[in-house]
């Protein structure tokens, strides 16, 4: 049902909802994701923003980051990464392709985890390749390399991303992702979500571990993720990935005491997700200066 609901959603932004102008699609967009997590909508002024999210829609239109193509591709970020901060942080990638029936599963690993370069949330973990369905498998690949991000937030850094599949080491043990907010170079917060197929809770801190009186999307957990033993660690990658950079959040983790890189995002939750309280979404906002 899910997937029948993302493919209409991406049908109507692609064929429908293309005729509109970006303010309004922005509106609907983020009225739709709020009345999801049943939150009260108020409309966003894209012209002169103030809000949190209002200034992620606006970036959308007036790039800041230059190479935002670059840092979006799950691929191509990943010389970046080696450059900036060195290659020990990368997973190891097992392969990549331009074809999804190019990939080779007999010469894969029994555990591995496949992505697509220019998505979110395009990912399919294989934890045991023989129970793996792999005509299943091709068909969301194909999907994949057939479709793009761009229609269904406008965010313009998918455009120029050449669609490819990649493979990476699969890492064992249940790993958070922390999820770094940074705001002209200097990280100020940090999103860590918990039971994320469950019952899904979301917690913020500072860079000094200190629960942030807010949250977005969901609710805080009863119980708080205990503070990483490589929180310096993370806090001085986070700020040298985002220097020069007006806004941009750095997804990190932990696996085995290493810390390995996930991905950098432009546009979180695409600019329409709710805080709470809402009064966040304008302190926040007012952190990132455009």
């Amino acid at each position: 049902m899910k997937d029948f609901l993302r493919h209409t959603w991406y049908w109507l932004c692609k064929h429908i909802l293309s005729l509109l102008p970006d303010s309004a699609f922005f509106n609907l967009q983020t009225w739709v994701t709020f009345k999801r997590h049943k939150r009260t909508f108020h409309k966003l002024d894209i012209n002169n923003p103030k809000r949190f999210n209002e200034k992620i829609h606006w970036l959308k239109i007036h790039p800041q980051v230059s190479d935002g193509d670059v840092l979006a591709d799950k691929y191509r970020v990943r010389e970046f990464i080696k450059n900036t901060i060195g290659e020990k942080y990368l997973v190891p990638l097992l392969g990549v392709w331009d074809n999804a029936d190019d990939v080779d599963f007999d010469k894969l690993p029994n555990k591995f985890a496949l992505k697509a370069n220019h998505g979110s949330g395009w990912n399919i973990i294989c934890k045991d390749k023989s129970k793996l369905d792999i005509n299943k498998v091709r068909k969301k690949m194909r999907y994949w390399m057939k479709h793009d991000q761009y229609p269904v937030s406008r965010e313009w850094q998918y455009k120029k991303t050449p669609h490819k599949i990649i493979c990476e080491q699969f890492l064992e043990y249940n790993i958070l992702d922390y999820k770094f907010f940074c705001f002209n170079g200097n990280p100020r917060f940090i999103q860590v979500d918990v039971n994320r197929f469950t019952n899904h809770r979301r917690a913020f801190f500072t860079t000094n571990w200190e629960p942030a009186p807010f949250s977005i999307s969901y609710q805080k957990p009863e119980i708080m993720p205990e503070r990483p033993a490589q929180l310096e660690e993370m806090v001085y990658i986070a700020k040298k990935l985002s220097q020069n950079k007006a806004f941009i959040r750095v997804d990190l983790y932990v696996h085995d005491n290493n810390v390995f890189f996930g991905e950098i995002t432009l546009h979180p939750g695409g600019g329409a997700e709710p805080f709470i309280p809402d009064e966040y979404d304008y302190k926040l906002g007012g952190m990132l200066k455009l």
